[in-house]
C-alpha cells in the first residue's frame, strides 16, 4: 500500500508593483508581502547590502497595493528580525540599511511523517513611529517605552502643511500685541510672505509650531523694519549735518574776505 502524502497549500492574493520584481524565495521564507517591501528597499538601495537616504515618499510611494500603514508594520516586522534598518534622517529624509544575502537558503518546516510544506509567513508585529524601523525594546521597558512611541505617533498624525488659508491663532495676535507691543495689523499685513516661503519649503509642523514660527518671524521682521528706519534717520541727519556745516563755513569764508578787504587801505574795490 502506497505511503500517503498530504501537502499543506497556502492561499495569497497576488502583490506587486509596476517593474519591481519579488524574489521566490524571500516570499516563501518572509511572506508576499514582506518580499515586495523587501524588493522596494532592494531598489532604493541598489544591491542587497548597503545603506542610502532617500525621500520618504520615495520609501512608501512605490508598493501602491499596500496602505503607508501597513507597509511602517512590514518594515518593522522586517527589522525585528534584522534584515534591515529604518530610521529618520532629516525633513522628509529616511536613511535605510538593508543586511539581505542574496542566496539565503529557504528554510522549511517538517511535519512528521509528511513531506516539506510551504514555510507560514512571518506573522504581523505592531509598528512604531509610523513604520520607521530600528527601534529595539529591551525586557522591562515595555511600558514607558509605548507611552513614548505613542505620544510620538500622536504627535506625527498632527504634522501638517502649510497652505495659502491658513492664519495665525488669536492667542499669537494677542502674545505680540500685549507682551511685545505689534500690533495686529502689522502682524498680518507680513502673513503672506510667512505663507508662501513655508509653502515653498514643503516642511509639515503641528499647529501650535506653526504659531511658534510666526511669533519669531513677526519679531525679527519688526527688529528689521526697526534698524531700516534707524539707518534711514541717521543719514538723513548726517546730510542735514552736512549741509549746515557747508554754510556754515561759506559764511564764515565771507567774513574772512570782508575783514581782508577792510584791512587793505590800498583795496580801494569794496
Amino acid at each position: 500500500m502506497g505511503k500517503r502524502i498530504t501537502l499543506k497549500l497556502i492561499l495569497v492574493m497576488p502583490l506587486s508593483a509596476p517593474n519591481l520584481p519579488i524574489a521566490p524565495h524571500l516570499a516563501q521564507r518572509y511572506g508576499l508581502e514582506q518580499a515586495l517591501m523587501l524588493a522596494v528597499v532592494t531598489e532604493l538601495v541598489g544591491a542587497w547590502n548597503g545603506q542610502v537616504v532617500v525621500e520618504e515618499q520615495r520609501l512608501y510611494g512605490r508598493a501602491l497595493c499596500l496602505t503607508r500603514q501597513h507597509q511602517g508594520q512590514l518594515l518593522s516586522q522586517l527589522s525585528s528580525i534584522g534584515l534591515l534598518q529604518v530610521a529618520p534622517a532629516g525633513e522628509g529624509m529616511v536613511r535605510i540599511e538593508l543586511q539581505l544575502m542574496p542566496k539565503q537558503s529557504v528554510s522549511l518546516d517538517h511535519v512528521e511523517g509528511e513531506p516539506e510544506s510551504v514555510i507560514k509567513p512571518v506573522a504581523s508585529q505592531r509598528a512604531s513611529m509610523s513604520g520607521f524601523g530600528g527601534w529595539r525594546r529591551d525586557a522591562g521597558e515595555g511600558d514607558e517605552l509605548s507611552r513614548l512611541f505613542a505620544a510620538k505617533e500622536a504627535q506625527y498624525q498632527h504634522l501638517c502643511h502649510m497652505d495659502l488659508e491658513w492664519m495665525p491663532s488669536a492667542n499669537i495676535v494677542k502674545v505680540l500685541l500685549l507682551q511685545h507691543q505689534i500690533s495686529e495689523a502689522f502682524a498680518i499685513g507680513i502673513k503672506d510672505e510667512f505663507v508662501v516661503y513655508y509653502m515653498d519649503k514643503g516642511r509639515r509642523e503641528t499647529p501650535g509650531g506653526w504659531d511658534q514660527k510666526f511669533l519669531k518671524w513677526v519679531k525679527k521682521e519688526q527688529v528689521q523694519q526697526q534698524t531700516a528706519g534707524a539707518r534711514a534717520q541717521r543719514q538723513t541727519q548726517q546730510q542735514t549735518n552736512s549741509s549746515n556745516e557747508e554754510a556754515r563755513y561759506a559764511a564764515k569764508q565771507r567774513r574772512r574776505n570782508i575783514t581782508a578787504n577792510v584791512l587793505d587801505i590800498n583795496n580801494t574795490d569794496w
